[in-house]
Parts: structure tokens; sequence; C-alpha cells
């Protein structure tokens, strides 16, 4: 046989490697819509599987979210609730001064500053005690009714092809040319063992 029908097997073979790895990257993402041979479907992986990746992406950040302890933990946090203490304060003091004048005008008549007193701190003492609670039951609730997971769904699913297509492109450029090198070596050595085992054949 002659050597650049060798030289020509090399090539095509690296070339091949190549062109594998470009048709890999190409049908991720193309062709965006569905086309039907017969009874087979041709159509990019990501864009065949857009509503089932969204799907799952959607229930582990909802399954993340219920699990996640710190956001309890934030807001029942101490020194979060000295924080609310004065703004909490103020409320209390604005309702037992003015407000209870109208809502129970013959109760205040018999409230000194005395008892004003004792009723506000006694009310602080309770909400210490119960804003905690109040809290944590309210973020257990939040979590229950807060679905991000069809938020995320809906989402993902309104984005077109082309922003995945473009964000995996401009974020895998290195990745994308070592990927196109192995492949091309990988066909570069098949070529030079396809020529080794010919030349034993003729040998």
């Amino acid at each position: 046989m002659n050597s650049s029908w060798f030289l020509i097997v090399i090539i095509s073979s690296t070339f091949t490697g190549w062109f594998i790895s470009w048709l890999i990257i190409k049908i991720l993402f193309w062709p965006v819509k569905p086309i039907w041979i017969g009874r087979f479907k041709i159509q990019g992986l990501i864009a065949s599987k857009q509503q089932y990746f969204a799907d799952k992406i959607g229930s582990r950040v909802q399954a993340a979210f219920i699990g996640y302890k710190g956001l309890d933990e934030k807001f029942s946090d101490p020194a979060l609730l000295e924080k609310l203490k004065p703004e909490i304060e103020v409320h209390v003091d604005h309702f037992l001064r003015e407000k209870l004048k109208t809502v129970f005008p013959i109760l205040a008549q018999f409230m000194g500053e005395k008892t004003i007193s004792q009723f506000k701190n006694a009310f602080l003492t309770e909400i210490d005690n119960l804003l905690p609670v109040l809290i944590r039951n309210y973020m257990n609730e939040m979590k229950n009714e807060i679905r991000l997971d069809r938020i995320i769904s809906e989402k993902i699913n309104m984005l077109p092809i082309s922003y995945f297509r473009d964000f995996v492109y401009s974020n895998t450029i290195k990745e994308r040319k070592y990927f196109s090198i192995l492949c091309a070596a990988i066909g570069l050595l098949t070529g030079i063992i396809t020529v080794i085992i010919l030349l034993l054949i003729n040998i």
C-alpha cells in the first residue's frame, strides 16, 4: 500500500475525532425544535430535556430550602430580637398610653403611671417569650407556602435555548478546546494503530 494512503488514514482519523467532538457539542443545543424522521425524533439534548431539567432543579432547590435551618436560626437570633425591642417598646408604650383610652376608656381612667409601667413590663416579657416561637412557626409555614420549585421551573422553561447555549459556550471555551484536542488525539491514535495493523497485514 502506498505511504500516501497511510497519511490519508491518519489525517482522516484525526479529523473524524475532531468532528465527533464538534458534533457532540453541537447536538447539545441543536436542533431546538424536534425534527421527525418517521418515528424517530431528532432534537438537541438540552432542548428536549428542558422541562425535565427545570423540574429537577426546582425540586432540589425546594428540598434544600425546606431543609435549610439557617433562616430559622437567623430570625430567632437573640441579637436580632434585641434590635427589635426598642421598636416594640415604643408600640407597647403608645398602646398603653394612647390607644387604650379609645379601646378601654373606663379601664384607662384607673391606670396610673405605675400600673402602665407594670403592664408594659409584663407585655414586653411575654413578647420576649412569644416572638421567637412566632417567628419559627412563621418560617416553617413560609417554607411550605413558598413553592420555589414551581417558580424556578417556570422561569427556566421561559428561557430560550440560545440563552443556555451562549452561557455554556462563553464559560467553557477552554474545556471545549481541550475536549476537541482530546477527541482529535484519540482519532490520531486510532489512525496510527490502523496504519500499523495494515502494515502488519501486508508484511
